[in-house]
């Protein structure tokens, strides 16, 4: 699981520290850096797949410094914790404003306090699992070094860490943009979930046993469904098909059919059921946003049960009441800014009980009335 993150000179974060749970809620108003969390671990995990430059706009832009800072290099920190190894991941990034550019000057990964990888100013210094010195050679300076170190015998920690952060899911789901139809496997979701039949195609493939689960699931959530399919509409497409009504008397409705509420049910429980036992870490923004209420808790009770047993970790931002309600006692962080200045990061429920008083209060309604400030 991923315990800590350190971000600097990136966006609203400047010294930064963000320490998470098997299950946290991150709350604040809009502009705290919710989203900016999540954007920073997207990127980076886009550049550990091997499939991303900083010199793409959309990963370290030189706009992503922090406006009021006149330093050059951005700093990315995370700790994570497999199988109890105890890794830190480090990445700095300078950006020219003059040129509009971004390179690499130092990527480095330590593993139980000693050295697995360091690339600097173009040159790799790569270490055996006992932290021996292995071979050294040179690296493009806009690309992940480590995202490009082959797999063997002698680092199969540093190995562990890479499959790990390329197995991470970050999204924001938006149903309007899912695509009914696949013509092959996805293996990651996209950030917007636009992929999911794809995602559920290799889902289904490599999780056939768990199919059973998660349908009975849906079956509480989709009044009259039976099941799902995928039907052949090509020599390779495959369509998602949902199946309603009696035995005798089914109704098929393609994914693209049904209301964008179900359909972002459908890809919320496949991310808790279908994923299980894989080491996925779930980071996910503003996930009610085309949920009814009725089905919010539901959920998120699924999520809690599901967290640190069947998949370790999930991170969820939401302003939903009903999120703050259930996950903001003991799991929620409130991230904070005062006018435009840096974002800072807190316990959500320590003041805001006292301020609750007498228990009359929910959290949700302390932070409606902008108490939390």
């Amino acid at each position: 699981m991923i315990k800590r993150i350190y971000i600097d000179n990136y966006k609203c974060f400047v010294n930064f520290e963000l320490r998470l749970q098997e299950l946290t809620l991150l709350v604040g108003r809009n502009g705290a850096g919710k989203t900016s969390v999540l954007d920073a671990l997207y990127a980076l995990r886009r550049l550990l797949e091997g499939t991303s430059r900083v010199t793409d706009r959309d990963i370290f832009p030189p706009s992503s410094r922090t406006r009021w800072q006149d330093r050059a290099v951005q700093v990315f920190e995370t700790d994570v914790e497999l199988n109890g190894d105890e890794f830190v991941y480090r990445m700095e990034v300078e950006q020219d404003p003059v040129e509009r550019r971004a390179r690499i000057n130092l990527e480095a990964l330590t593993g139980n306090g000693g050295p697995l990888f360091r690339f600097e100013r173009g040159k790799v210094q790569l270490y055996r699992d006992d932290h021996s010195a292995g071979p050294e050679f040179l690296a493009d300076w806009t690309e992940s070094a480590l995202a490009r170190v082959v797999e063997m015998d002698k680092n199969a920690r540093l190995t562990r860490f890479l499959r790990f952060m390329r197995d991470t899911v970050v999204c924001r789901l938006n149903p309007p943009a899912f695509a009914a139809e696949a013509d092959d496997e996805d293996q990651i979701l996209a950030r917007d979930g636009s992929n999911f039949v794809r995602f559920y195609r290799h889902l289904l493939q490599e999780r056939q046993h768990l199919n059973t689960e998660y349908v009975q699931a849906m079956k509480q959530v989709l009044d009259g469904l039976r099941g799902f399919r995928l039907e052949k509409v090509g020599t390779e497409t495959r369509a998602l098909v949902g199946v309603f009504g009696e035995a005798d008397e089914p109704w098929e409705y393609k994914f693209s059919e049904l209301s964008d509420g179900q359909r972002a049910l459908i890809v919320l429980y496949a991310l808790t059921s279908l994923t299980a036992g894989q080491g996925r870490v779930l980071l996910i923004d503003e996930p009610f946003n085309y949920v009814g209420l009725r089905e919010i808790q539901p959920w998120l009770i699924t999520l809690a049960d599901a967290c640190g047993s069947t998949f370790p970790q999930a991170v969820v931002c939401s302003h939903h009441p009903e999120a703050i309600d259930y996950l903001g006692a003991d799991r929620g962080i409130l991230l904070s800014r005062d006018g435009i200045g840096p974002t800072r990061a807190g316990a959500l429920a320590e003041d805001l009980e006292k301020l609750a008083g007498d228990g009359s209060l929910r959290l949700s309604q302390v932070i409606a009335r902008g108490w939390e400030q």
